[in-house]
């Protein structure tokens, strides 16, 4: 009588539990829904965001990806040493065709005397192209250029990404030292 009893309330229990859980296939981890509605506002401020960089940097090696590099201690590079640069480009437009999104940018530079004189420089340098299946939130590149030969002074390299989606351009200065 004892394990009759024991089973009835067992599966009164599973019964009344089962009744405040979500129908099957409906149920949403609420973390998930708190994750979706952070990524549908941060989406959202990135869309409105002017085109340019939340962060842009001299870094000690190529980045192994986002937000994962090493920035460098000074701007202060050795002859020979090639200057590598970590950006995170924001408000880019992101081009949809059926269900993927693509951005491309389209990036100048220029090396300059601090007084403004232009050494060296190419349009359309390097160009970046990511395709996804929404766009993303976190996106970051980098830029490696090769200074062999320069002449200890200081400089200015000068960057302009251009967003093939929108038309629009954004600009940036990072002052350096060659010894």
């Amino acid at each position: 009588m004892i394990r009759l009893a024991a089973c009835v309330l067992g599966l009164w229990l599973f019964a009344a539990f089962s009744a405040f859980a979500a129908p099957s296939g409906e149920a949403t981890d609420p973390s998930i829904e708190a994750i979706n509605t952070a990524r549908a506002a941060v989406t959202e401020a990135l869309n409105k965001a002017p085109l340019g960089f939340r962060r842009i940097l001299f870094v000690s090696a190529i980045p192994d990806g986002f937000a994962a590099y090493k920035p460098r201690d000074n701007t202060t590079f050795a002859a020979e040493e090639p200057l590598i640069v970590y950006t995170e480009p924001i408000g880019v437009v992101w081009k949809q065709d059926g269900d993927e999104f693509s951005s491309k940018l389209v990036v100048d530079f220029e090396i300059r005397t601090p007084d403004g004189k232009v050494l060296a420089g190419q349009k359309g340098f390097g160009e970046f192209s990511l395709q996804a299946r929404e766009p993303p939130i976190d996106y970051m590149s980098h830029i490696k250029l090769d200074v062999t030969g320069a002449a200890p002074g200081s400089y200015i390299l000068g960057l302009t990404i251009h967003d093939a989606n929108s038309g629009k351009s954004s600009s940036t200065d990072l002052p350096f030292e060659i010894k």
